[in-house]
Formats: structure tokens, C-alpha cells, sequence
């Protein structure tokens, strides 16, 4: 493989790896509590990104804003019928 697919797939399971941990935590926290503890998910997936980028540095950013990123878009995927009562 040349450099250039390595570099690829290496994006490619960061974002993957950043989904699966916030959609599994997501759908966790979804069926242990009655209403759904959005501002936990949202704390897990800011503290994640700080502990991996003061670990890591810029090397996984992609992970860091992927995590973020789905860890809103869960939160509103869960909430929703709380956001639109």
C-alpha cells in the first residue's frame, strides 16, 4: 500500500473509533437512565477530547473533532423529543 492509503485508512478509523465510542456510551447512558443525561455525554466527550489532546498533541485531531462533533449529534438524536416539546 503506499503512504497515501496508509494516511487514509489512519483518518478513516479515527473518525470510525470516535463514532463507535460515542454512539456505544450514547446508547448506554440511553437505556440505564429514564431521561436521557445529555450533559453527561456531552462532558465525556469534552473531557475525552482534552485528555487526548494534552496525551497526543495535534497527531489525532481528527479524533478530537470527530468525537465532539458525534457526541452533539448523538446529543441531539437522544433529546429530540425533549427539544421539540
Amino acid at each position: 500500500m503506499t503512504q497515501y492509503n496508509l494516511e487514509e485508512l489512519r483518518l478513516l478509523n479515527q473518525v470510525l473509533l470516535a463514532l463507535f465510542l460515542v454512539a456505544d456510551f450514547a446508547l448506554l447512558l440511553f437505556f440505564y437512565n429514564s431521561p436521557f443525561p445529555w450533559f453527561a455525554l456531552i462532558g465525556s466527550g469534552i473531557g475525552l477530547a482534552i485528555i487526548v489532546f494534552c496525551w497526543a498533541g495535534r497527531k489525532y485531531t481528527i479524533f478530537i473533532a470527530s468525537l465532539l462533533v458525534f457526541s452533539a449529534l448523538h446529543t441531539i438524536v437522544y433529546n429530540w423529543s425533549s427539544i421539540v416539546h
